[in-house]
């Protein structure tokens, strides 16, 4: 006598006494947007519901190719490697806020999250690039006086390659630290 269950039974048993199911690991979609390559981050970047938390690396002025042609627009770059961000007026308002500055020098390390939101524009619903309204506290190491990560530091502010603001995203800096380096 076979004990077996056929493979229909099997899943009738099953659906009569379901247990939670196994988390699969979900497979990433393609956005039609990304396979065109963009060298900037959208809304078509990110998985349905992901949230990425970036920091402000530098803020530049760029010129920027599309559709209708070459325009200048406020760029961000993130320290954490992802594409740059081109910037719209709600983004840098809330970068603003966040940041506790108009300045964007002053967004130099200034972390927070990225989501995907559903706004209208143009008459239609699309998915736009949003930053939350919730600042992220990043703690970073403290640069010491004398230390080999301070020397390093001084002398990259003196040669040039980086500004204070770009420590400062960097480490915990007290105001005797700052002095001995510029």
């Amino acid at each position: 006598m076979n004990t077996t269950l056929s493979e229909d039974a099997q899943t009738k048993t099953n659906n009569l006494n379901p247990k939670k199911p196994k988390k699969q690991m979900e497979k990433q979609l393609t956005h039609w947007k990304k396979l065109q390559n963009p060298l900037y981050l959208g809304s078509y970047d990110f998985q349905p519901n992901e949230e990425r938390t970036v920091t402000v690396k530098d803020v530049k002025r760029e010129m920027v190719k599309g559709q209708e042609g070459t325009e200048e627009h406020t760029i961000v770059h993130f320290v954490e490697g992802y594409k740059p961000m081109i910037m719209n007026a709600t983004n840098s308002k809330m970068l603003t806020n966040l940041s506790g500055s108009p300045y964007v020098e002053k967004w130099i390390g200034t972390s927070f999250k990225l989501v995907v939101v559903k706004i209208k524009a143009f008459g239609e619903f699309i998915d736009a690039l949003r930053i939350k309204s919730e600042k992220v506290t990043k703690l970073l190491p403290e640069l010491v006086l004398d230390s080999a990560n301070f020397v390093k530091v001084k002398e990259a502010i003196q040669s040039g390659k980086f500004t204070i603001e770009q420590v400062e995203s960097k480490y915990k800096i007290s105001q005797e630290v700052k002095d001995a380096i510029i």
